[in-house]
């Protein structure tokens, strides 16, 4: 078996370095990041569906500070179908900028990273986690632990500061893009943390306006009002390369879980497909609860090497999330 290659780009598919691993192993490597910004080739437009005016300013935000959502993540490729880990998306709440006392924490001082705000900037926190479970451990002897952090700007829920920290087997790395608006800039720095001595790698890129990192693209999307057959568009920046995610949204549907239908929107989300966020063919869809928290519950994946689904855990008490169909995992043909 080819020796397996882990990355986390897939978090805010909710899949995260668990399916890439899987992908990875079975199909051979999965052209993202950094490796793809050298050849980056032109996305194709999706379709010809109205654009949805995008929701930029919020009075107030309408999940609570502290939820915390923790996803199981499975991969099915015939005869493998198995728990592969773990995804935790949190919104911590509201922060200051560093350097005040609210902010004297050891997140901010691990940084090594210059970052001085202004004294009028506040924001939202958002915090991320991936996990390896179950068959990757096991089999594969892969531990995967991915933290996240990240800093929206309160103003117009842009992304103002990035932080990953990347432990995939023996790979520890830590990852700062700092969001510039004067000039406007993304300024990226990447540390192998197993090379203390090792030069640190930086690279700067365009900031569009609005620009979002994947995690605060997730909670944009649960922002918005999800209109059926309207196209949301928005630049998001990630490991080193920019795109532009489009995100299709679809019918509300019934959903199963184990105390009786819940009401969903279904959402396709494109980020497969040359100049996408992931190079090979693929397609994507989402269910999110259909109320103003629109809360992800559900995800399917589908590549032909195979599926990732990902589904609620802590949805409610002794009420939990029916998993995907039989014909909801058949992998997409070549």
């Amino acid at each position: 078996m080819r020796r397996v290659v882990v990355t986390a780009s897939l978090v805010w598919l909710l899949c995260s370095a668990c399916y890439l691993a899987f992908v990875r192993a079975q199909a051979g490597p999965v052209v993202t990041g950094t490796a793809a910004a050298r050849a980056k080739p032109t996305p194709t437009p999706t379709s010809a569906l109205p654009l949805a005016q995008l929701q930029r300013e919020f009075k107030s935000l309408p999940f609570k500070a502290g939820e915390k959502l923790v996803y199981e993540v499975k991969f099915t490729r015939f005869p493998i179908a198995a728990k592969v880990g773990e995804v935790t998306f949190e919104y911590v709440g509201e922060a200051e900028p560093p350097g005040l006392p609210a902010t004297e924490e050891e997140f901010f001082k691990r940084l090594d990273f210059a970052f001085q705000p202004n004294p009028q900037e506040r924001y939202f926190r958002l915090r991320a986690s991936a996990v390896s479970k179950g068959i990757l451990t096991a089999l594969f002897g892969i531990d995967v632990l991915n933290r996240y952090e990240t800093l929206v700007d309160r103003q117009d829920f842009s992304a103002r500061l990035h932080w990953h920290e990347i432990k995939e087997g023996k790979k520890n790395q830590s990852q700062v893009a700092l969001f510039e608006r004067e000039p406007a800039a993304v300024n990226y720095q990447f540390t192998d943390l197993t090379k203390p001595q090792a030069e640190v790698k930086r690279k700067p890129l365009p900031r569009p306006e609005g620009m979002l990192d994947l995690i605060s693209a997730l909670y944009f999307v649960r922002l918005q009002k999800l209109k059926e057959n309207e196209l949301l568009r928005f630049p998001v920046s990630d490991d080193g390369v920019n795109y532009v995610f489009e995100i299709v949204v679809g019918k509300k549907e019934k959903l199963g879980t184990d105390c009786g239908k819940l009401n969903t929107i279904r959402i396709e989300p494109k980020l497969f497909g040359p100049g996408q966020l992931f190079s090979r063919q693929g397609e994507m869809t989402m269910w999110l609860t259909a109320d103003k928290s629109h809360i992800p519950v559900k995800l399917v994946a589908k590549t032909s090497a195979g599926t990732a689904s990902a589904r609620l855990l802590n949805f409610k008490n002794n009420c939990s999330i029916v998993e995907p169909s039989k014909e909801e995992l058949e992998p997409i043909t070549k």
